[in-house]
């Protein structure tokens, strides 16, 4: 079997480079006769990637120890699913699984280019340079085939913090992420090497963009949640190194989808939607940098290795020579229509884009700050927490009120009689609502700012959408919203992503601002009362388990209203690993977490605990929720016009493209 995935993976890698240089000779040196062995190639790459995969992911199952990664990573009583997931929480693992899915989705975009030009064969050829780049890796660096004594027979067995149920989920939809960034840059890449910036590239850029920035933004929701149920401090973003790295593509991804709408409706920020495309591939390279480059300490990282300073090298080729790409086609990029108001949605929409350009620069300053302090302050400076908190905090109103009043405002225009109307009707509920927080007892000046924003987001997307039904209502009322829903699916997405950011604004505000902490030392049967709560101690339960030893503290929380819950905050001792691990309890509700923490048994009963209370905790879940299920609602393909003879309009065999112009010459 090891060598079925060695072979495969050398074959892999040749396939994979000749399909490179075929499609790109094919398009750029017109060496049309490539065309299809080159494609052919690339299918045979992923066949090869293909069987390496799944020759690592049954030796993690079947643990077979011949195999280094599979010794260093798995146990022999670590269960079966586990031992699966352990193929992306390795560095040659997880590369494997990266490079098979960006191979996988090149196939995809290639297989749904509905453009009979030559940018998408040159686009997917730049798609198998990036694939060649991460085999290479493979092939020189990481061998995941790669055989070894391993340390102990049992295997060395995975990382307790590990076996939780988001990581059989968060690593591979993040890798899903980055190689699905790598095709928004390819069509911006081949758009500027064939001179062709218009309008087209960034139709076929834009649904895979939503679904780039869908599914990381699903890894970053699943991320904070393991981090808020495994790692035991009481919160779900702790400005760690590595998870800044994967929040930087998503705020530049965001501000591409933004870009590619104003170029789309208005013809403007070209020069900005081109140079985005790039930046946020090259900062899905930069956040590897962070985590395979081991300059960082993270439960996120790995350890110490040139690999991560390679994709820092592409990182730096890929924005230079992308910027000198875009500067020397920049009288194509000029925008085709003036900004006609300060009130036209063009107008907030690049208020927007730099605002997110400016937290990204924020996240990477600060991200880098500590490593290189000492060459400017002659020792190491520590960034935390409350350097993002205190910067995001001004920046982050001030996109949430642009993207509260963004459903009343026109393209290329500015309000009407009736959005002034609905705008005045919107931030006058707005006002109520802060006001009456304010008057609840809310104190703090953000969270009631957030508050009004949030409010105000949610009447000005409902004023929206019933001005444009009523635009409608010709027909009658039902038919009128239905239509409405049928043709502005995009617009009612986005409308449905931004209601969920402002239901995760108010989480945010709530859970930062409105958190208190209490550590607490508990006999057997004694009870405080706190946060509106009484807690008692029931009992101390220590037992054996096979892998581990087990010291659980039942605690009766009884609310001032509502029903008494049973928490059972814990401490593990990994026998295998000689690692201690805290399992939290939490009792959720719409008004926020109560988050218990289990530090030690103190002797007869008594424990030490931590007792947090985190105000709307379940309002950044739901939120989340609503802005994934938004950009999948975007990203659905409109329904697609039909020609006279039944085809569909822009269809064409990819193939066959080629030889066609040639015979039409």
């Amino acid at each position: 079997m090891r060598i079925l995935g060695e072979v495969a993976l050398l074959a892999a890698f040749v396939a994979g480079g000749y399909a490179a240089f075929a499609c790109l000779a094919a398009q750029l040196a017109r060496r049309t006769h490539l065309v299809r062995s080159g494609v052919a190639a690339a299918g045979a790459a992923c066949l090869g990637l293909t069987i390496t995969l799944a020759v690592l992911a049954w030796a993690l199952v079947v643990k077979d120890f011949q195999f280094e990664y599979v010794a260093q990573y798995t146990s022999r009583e670590l269960p079966w699913h586990y031992s699966l997931s352990a193929l992306w929480v390795g560095q040659a693992g997880s590369l494997l699984l990266w490079t098979w899915l960006a191979a996988m989705l090149s196939l995809v975009y290639l297989a749904t280019s509905r453009d009979a030009g030559p940018r998408p064969l040159v686009a997917f050829g730049i798609l198998w340079a990036n694939v060649s780049f991460l085999m290479a890796i493979l092939v020189f660096a990481a061998d995941p085939m790669k055989t070894g004594l391993a340390a102990r027979s049992e295997g060395l067995g995975l990382s307790p913090l590990l076996q939780h149920p988001s990581m059989l989920i968060h690593p591979p939809v993040v890798f899903l992420a980055y190689a699905a960034w790598t095709i928004p840059f390819a069509e911006a890449a081949s758009a500027l090497l064939l001179d062709r910036l218009d309008a087209g590239w960034t139709q076929a850029a834009r649904p895979w963009a939503l679904f780039s920035w869908m599914v990381l933004g699903t890894g970053l929701w699943l991320g904070a949640d393991w981090a808020y149920q495994e790692l035991g401090w009481g919160g779900y973003w702790g400005w760690d190194p590595v998870e800044n790295g994967s929040l930087l593509p998503w705020l530049t991804g965001t501000a591409l989808i933004h870009a590619l709408m104003a170029w789309r409706h208005r013809g403007g920020l070209k020069k900005l939607a081109v140079w985005l495309a790039i930046l946020t591939f090259g900062l899905c390279n930069f956040a590897t940098f962070l985590t395979r480059s081991g300059i960082f300490s993270s439960v996120h990282a790995f350890s110490q290795s040139p690999i991560g300073w390679m994709f820092l090298g592409l990182m730096a080729v890929l924005l230079l020579g992308g910027s000198g790409l875009v500067y020397y086609r920049r009288q194509r990029l000029v925008p085709e229509r003036p900004l006609v108001s300060v009130l036209a949605r063009e107008s907030v929409v690049l208020v927007s884009v730099y605002l997110l350009l400016l937290l990204a620069a924020v996240v990477l300053a600060g991200t880098l700050y500590t490593p290189l302090s000492p060459l400017f302050a002659g020792r190491m400076v520590q960034i935390g927490p409350a350097f993002y908190n205190n910067v995001f905090l001004p920046i982050g109103v001030l996109l949430l009120a642009a993207t509260a009043v963004v459903p009343l405002l026109r393209w290329g225009a500015v309000p009407r009689g009736e959005q002034w109307k609905a705008m005045v009707v919107s931030l006058c509920v707005a006002g109520g609502a802060a006001g009456a927080a304010a008057a609840l007892g809310l104190a703090h000046p953000a969270a009631i700012a957030v508050t009004g924003l949030a409010v105000l987001c949610v009447a000005a997307t409902v004023a929206g959408v019933l001005l444009d039904v009523r635009r409608r209502s010709g027909a009658g009322t039902i038919p009128a919203i239905l239509l409405a829903l049928r043709t502005g699916r995009r617009q009612y997405g986005g409308y449905l992503v931004h209601l969920g950011i402002a239901c995760v604004a108010i989480g945010i505000a709530g859970s930062s601002l409105g958190t208190r902490r209490l550590e607490v030392d508990l006999d057997e049967g004694e009870s405080i009362e706190w946060a509106g709560r009484r807690i008692e101690n029931v009992r101390l339960v220590q037992r054996e388990e096979p892998d581990k030893l087990v010291a659980e503290v039942e605690l009766l929380v009884a609310p001032a209203r509502g029903r008494p819950a049973l928490l059972k905050p814990a401490r593990h001792y990994h026998l295998l690993q000689d690692q201690w691990t805290t399992e939290v309890a939490i009792h959720s509700t719409w008004g926020g977490d109560f988050y218990t923490i289990l530090h030690a048994g103190l002797g007869d009963g008594r424990v030490a605990l931590t007792l947090i209370e985190n105000p709307l905790m379940r309002w950044i879940w739901l939120g989340g929720g609503l802005a994934l299920a938004g950009a999948a609602v975007a990203a659905l393909p409109l329904r697609r016009r039909r020609t006279r003879q039944g085809g569909r309009l822009g269809s064409h065999s990819r193939l066959a493209a080629v030889p066609a112009r040639r015979r039409a010459a």
